[in-house]
């Protein structure tokens, strides 16, 4: 399902300018999906559950983003020896 179909079922219990679907906070936090849910189940990103669905509350999702460094290979070029 896509984003805006979630969030019209959901319409009437959540706020989507607060909560985030776990594909979308995944995405922001540079994680995947399941390393997300299970953050949320966690406590370590604030969020909820709503019928099976897990939703993590944005603010949350942002100031776990800014504390997750980079990661992948850095950018510069080849490392000369």
């Amino acid at each position: 399902r896509t984003r805006s179909a979630i969030m019209a079922v959901m319409a009437p219990k959540i706020d989507p300018d607060k909560y985030l679907t776990i594909g979308n906070a995944a995405k922001l936090a540079g994680v995947t999906r399941l390393w997300m849910r299970t953050m949320v189940k966690q406590g370590v990103v604030a969020g909820i559950q709503i019928d099976g669905q897990y939703f993590a509350l944005k603010s949350s999702v942002d100031a776990y983003a800014k504390t997750v460094p980079p990661t992948g290979r850095p950018r510069g070029g080849r490392h000369v020896h």
